[in-house]
């Protein structure tokens, strides 16, 4: 019986993913829009399967929409996708933000370790160009291939205390489809420098995606406003 991906994935997708690497690391399931497709969820599977996209471009002008913000504004829609525009890489910005701003006791910036934690992709579509066999599977070629990411990034045979973020973790080996990583290092770090006692003013919701992993709005509180930065 294939697995409904519904509203339930969405907003507990973690839960799902640990479900899926201890009862069925490949099976197959149904996307809300009707397509069949087969779900890999281990790491040494996805690692296998997973072919990377080619890195867009983004734009990257943090200091100037610093510059911009002070008060109450949305973490998404007022910094992230100004800085690297309406794609992933915003949603990671946000996302790193919220584990950050949850996780005080957590010192630095670790992009790579953000990324595992909780990255913008919950899984990326692929499909088979020829026959392939993953854990004991067939797949046929033409046949749709739901990776499973951030399944993968929390595999405990790949990566010790795979729920807790550690940002003082070696996280060499985690899977990733472009993270920008001195784009998002330079947001989240300026971001905190100028708004060193940033809040949540809200829960964040929950974005209605099944292969984006994100937030629609993130409300925050900058509190305390440092000095702009000087846009160069």
């Amino acid at each position: 019986m294939a697995v409904m991906l519904d509203d339930k994935y969405i907003h507990d997708r973690h839960t799902m993913h640990r479900w899926l690497r201890s009862q069925a690391p490949i099976c197959e399931a149904v996307l809300p829009d009707g397509r069949r497709v087969w779900l890999i969820s281990r790491y040494a599977d996805v690692l296998a399967a997973l072919t990377p996209s080619p890195a867009v471009p983004v734009p990257g002008d943090v200091d100037a929409v610093l510059a911009r913000l002070d008060g109450d504004f949305d973490l998404l829609a007022d910094f992230a996708r100004p800085v690297a525009g309406d794609n992933a890489v915003a949603h990671l910005i946000a996302n790193g933000v919220v584990d950050l701003l949850r996780h005080p006791e957590q010192v630095g910036v670790n992009v790579a370790e953000l990324s595992r934690h909780d990255g913008p992709y919950g899984m990326a579509l692929r499909t088979a160009h020829e026959t392939i066999s993953l854990a004991g599977v067939d797949i046929e070629a033409g046949e749709t291939i739901a990776v499973l990411v951030g399944s993968a990034n929390r595999d405990p045979v790949m990566f010790d205390r795979p729920d807790e973020l550690d940002l003082g973790r070696n996280t060499t080996g985690h899977l990733t489809l472009g993270d920008h990583e001195e784009l998002v290092g330079a947001a989240i770090t300026k971001l905190r420098q100028r708004f060193p006692n940033l809040a949540l003013s809200g829960e964040p919701t929950r974005l209605d995606d099944v292969v984006i992993n994100g937030y629609a709005t993130v409300p925050v509180n900058a509190g305390q406003v440092g000095p702009a930065p000087q846009s160069r």
